[in-house]
Protein backbone atom coordinates (compact mmCIF):
# COMPACT_ATOMS: atom_id res chain seq x y z
CA UNK A 1 0.00 0.00 0.00
CA UNK A 2 1.20 3.64 -1.04
CA UNK A 3 1.83 5.73 1.54
CA UNK A 4 0.17 9.29 1.26
CA UNK A 5 1.90 12.20 3.04
CA UNK A 6 -0.10 15.23 4.13
CA UNK A 7 1.32 18.87 4.54
CA UNK A 8 0.10 20.67 6.86
CA UNK A 9 0.44 23.88 4.61
CA UNK A 10 -1.62 22.50 1.97
CA UNK A 11 -4.30 21.58 4.59
CA UNK A 12 -4.27 25.23 5.88
CA UNK A 13 -4.40 26.60 1.92
CA UNK A 14 -7.53 24.12 1.63
CA UNK A 15 -9.34 25.69 5.04
CA UNK A 16 -8.39 28.70 4.13
CA UNK A 17 -10.06 28.74 0.32
CA UNK A 18 -13.31 27.01 2.12
CA UNK A 19 -13.52 29.84 4.65
CA UNK A 20 -13.78 32.35 2.29
CA UNK A 21 -16.42 30.34 0.46
CA UNK A 22 -18.20 30.05 3.46
CA UNK A 23 -17.41 33.58 4.15
CA UNK A 24 -18.91 34.86 1.06
CA UNK A 25 -22.12 32.64 1.02
CA UNK A 26 -22.82 33.87 4.25
CA UNK A 27 -22.66 37.66 3.08
CA UNK A 28 -24.69 36.78 -0.10
CA UNK A 29 -27.42 35.04 1.68
CA UNK A 30 -27.69 38.69 4.47
CA UNK A 31 -27.81 40.77 1.36
CA UNK A 32 -31.01 38.45 -0.02
CA UNK A 33 -32.51 38.24 3.66
CA UNK A 34 -32.14 42.03 3.65
CA UNK A 35 -33.86 42.16 0.18
CA UNK A 36 -36.81 40.08 1.17
CA UNK A 37 -37.05 40.21 4.85
CA UNK A 38 -35.60 43.45 5.20
CA UNK A 39 -37.56 44.35 8.39
CA UNK A 40 -36.39 41.28 9.72
CA UNK A 41 -32.76 41.83 8.83
CA UNK A 42 -32.79 45.21 10.77
CA UNK A 43 -34.20 44.33 14.04
CA UNK A 44 -31.72 41.50 14.07
CA UNK A 45 -28.83 43.78 13.12
CA UNK A 46 -30.32 46.42 15.98
CA UNK A 47 -30.90 43.35 18.49
CA UNK A 48 -26.78 41.91 17.79
CA UNK A 49 -25.53 45.15 17.52
CA UNK A 50 -23.62 45.32 14.28
CA UNK A 51 -24.10 43.21 10.89
CA UNK A 52 -21.79 41.27 11.19
CA UNK A 53 -22.96 39.69 14.16
CA UNK A 54 -26.36 39.03 12.37
CA UNK A 55 -24.80 37.63 9.41
CA UNK A 56 -23.20 34.47 11.51
CA UNK A 57 -26.63 34.36 13.76
CA UNK A 58 -28.69 33.50 10.93
CA UNK A 59 -26.52 30.37 10.17
CA UNK A 60 -25.85 29.32 12.96
CA UNK A 61 -27.34 26.12 14.61
CA UNK A 62 -29.96 27.36 17.35
CA UNK A 63 -31.01 25.01 19.85
CA UNK A 64 -34.30 27.31 20.08
CA UNK A 65 -34.82 26.09 16.52
CA UNK A 66 -33.98 22.13 17.16
CA UNK A 67 -30.49 22.20 15.24
CA UNK A 68 -31.36 24.15 12.23
CA UNK A 69 -30.40 27.52 11.05
CA UNK A 70 -32.43 31.10 10.90
CA UNK A 71 -32.67 30.02 6.86
CA UNK A 72 -33.96 26.95 7.28
CA UNK A 73 -36.93 27.91 9.34
CA UNK A 74 -37.57 30.73 6.71
CA UNK A 75 -37.44 28.24 4.41
CA UNK A 76 -39.72 26.14 5.73
CA UNK A 77 -42.44 29.27 6.31
CA UNK A 78 -41.58 29.55 10.05
CA UNK A 79 -40.68 33.39 10.15
CA UNK A 80 -42.42 33.79 13.61
CA UNK A 81 -40.44 31.02 15.36
CA UNK A 82 -37.19 33.53 13.88
CA UNK A 83 -39.23 36.97 14.98
CA UNK A 84 -40.02 35.34 18.40
CA UNK A 85 -36.19 34.30 19.21
CA UNK A 86 -35.11 37.88 18.00
CA UNK A 87 -37.55 39.24 20.42
CA UNK A 88 -36.00 37.40 22.91
CA UNK A 89 -32.58 38.62 21.76
CA UNK A 90 -33.80 41.78 22.13
CA UNK A 91 -34.97 41.35 25.49
CA UNK A 92 -31.37 39.88 26.86
CA UNK A 93 -28.63 41.51 28.35
CA UNK A 94 -25.98 43.03 25.95
CA UNK A 95 -23.52 39.89 27.37
CA UNK A 96 -25.72 37.51 26.73
CA UNK A 97 -26.70 39.05 22.98
CA UNK A 98 -22.71 38.68 22.05
CA UNK A 99 -22.20 35.05 23.34
CA UNK A 100 -25.33 33.49 21.46
CA UNK A 101 -23.37 34.76 17.99
CA UNK A 102 -20.41 32.55 18.97
CA UNK A 103 -20.13 29.40 16.10
CA UNK A 104 -19.29 26.01 17.06
CA UNK A 105 -16.68 25.67 14.68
Amino acid sequence: MRKITIRFQDVATELEQINALREDVMERAFIVLEQRHDTLAAMLVQSLGDRQRAVRWMCRHQNAFDGRTAYELLADGEADAVWDEIALLSDAPVSARINAVRMAY
